[in-house]
């Protein structure tokens, strides 16, 4: 268990590092890095395929669109509703966004838990009822306040639920579909910079970003790979609480290394937007510890 711990905080503090990056690549543009990132992952992503042995969940899955050609249009829009996510992760940090950005991860476990209730009619356990509650007011007093709730944060908290929930409606599941996701996007990618790119163009980008454009694939590579195993070490209770430290760390790099700052007027609702996400760990801590206790005892 605790080589699954190791490996899942490794993945988040590699995620948080991803955040930062792309203040490594300036004066590059948003896109620039975007699909520098995809064609550089979408590599290491492949190989990682070939370490966990899953070609074959590949095939079946790329068979599909044979049997079912219109599976096609379903692949390309799963892709690009994460291109969605993966383009407003970098353009946060260099955008000033990155502490709203990140509190839109914060709210994401809330965002699933109502999804669950409203469209598979999972029911809500009182410290479930407790968070929502919480993050209602807090949701409320931030629209008070500001007249508007952040789109960067209403963009991750509700589209990635969204993403989810279509993969899951059309059983694109595991390290299939983040290959076929990210193989789209790579695939977008080298196309914008055929049109967009020459070569001297990008001779100039690997010769002024020799270490950081490779290493951006790497350091991806890995955190996918420590997330897919801590996945596989640990019991599903705790891998989900582990998945607060990411959140956790985007904040951390939103206002030490970012410098930016919460305003006295947000503290409230922030304050009990975080407070619902505690509640949710504290009730995850509970269940954990009670199926650890179980499996000792049989």
């Amino acid at each position: 268990m605790y080589k699954g711990i190791l490996l899942s905080l490794s993945a988040s503090c590699l995620f948080g590092l991803v955040y930062y990056y792309p203040v490594f690549l300036k004066p590059l543009s948003v896109i620039d890095i975007f699909c520098w990132r995809l064609l550089m992952s979408f590599p290491a992503i492949a190989l990682l395929v070939c370490i966990e042995r899953q070609w074959q969940t590949i095939i079946d899955l790329f068979k599909r669109i044979y049997h079912q050609p219109l599976f096609l249009f379903a692949l390309i829009f799963s892709a690009l509703l994460l291109s969605v996510q993966m383009l407003l992760f970098v353009w946060a940090p260099l955008s000033g966004k990155a502490l709203s950005t990140s509190l839109g991860y914060f709210m994401l476990p809330l965002t699933m838990v109502i999804c669950g209730r409203i469209f598979y009619k999972e029911r809500f356990s009182f410290l479930q009822k407790i968070a929502v509650l919480l993050a209602f007011i807090g949701v409320a007093i931030e629209v008070y306040i500001t007249g508007a709730f952040s789109w960067e944060t209403a963009v991750i908290c509700l589209g990635y639920p969204i993403y989810f929930m279509f993969r899951r409606y059309m059983k694109i599941d595991g390290i299939a579909g983040t290959f076929s996701d990210f193989f789209f996007l790579a695939l977008g990618c080298l196309i914008y910079f055929i049109i967009q790119y020459d070569s001297q163009k990008v001779i100039d980008d690997i010769v002024h970003f020799h270490l950081f454009i490779p290493l951006l694939g790497i350091i991806t590579a890995i955190a996918f790979a420590a997330y897919f195993s801590a996945s596989k070490l640990l019991p599903l209770g705790i891998f989900g609480l582990l998945g607060y430290v990411e959140p956790i760390l985007l904040v951390v790099v939103s206002l030490v290394f970012l410098h930016e700052s919460i305003s006295s007027e947000h503290m409230i609702s922030y304050g009990l937007i975080w407070g619902a996400v505690l509640v949710l760990i504290v009730e995850g801590t509970v269940y954990s510890i009670r199926n650890f206790k179980r499996r000792r005892v049989r």
